[in-house]
């Protein structure tokens, strides 16, 4: 087992995308489902959105919870990636 402590500090709507999505990304870490480097070049995704509103929005009208990230999202492919765990 690997401690999160090497984690990245994600952004609060990355952190807020994956808990809405049903997501927990220290575990999805520790299971090696998602490395480092992928999770490093999410957050430089996520810090760089090209709509960070409409992420707000639609987080907040999805925050009963959602199957999968909106195609707005910067890091849609990993979300799918470690809801599937291909």
């Amino acid at each position: 087992m690997r401690d999160n402590s090497d984690m990245p500090r994600m952004p609060a709507a990355m952190a807020r995308m994956a808990e809405t999505l049903g997501l927990n990304l220290g575990a999805e870490y520790e299971a090696r489902i998602v490395s480092r480097r992928q999770l490093d070049r999410a957050v430089e995704r996520c810090g760089g959105c090209a709509d960070p509103g409409g992420c707000d929005i639609w987080l907040d009208d999805h925050a009963g919870g959602a199957r999968e990230a909106p195609s707005l999202c910067p890091n849609k492919a990993l979300f799918d990636h470690m809801r599937d765990g291909w």
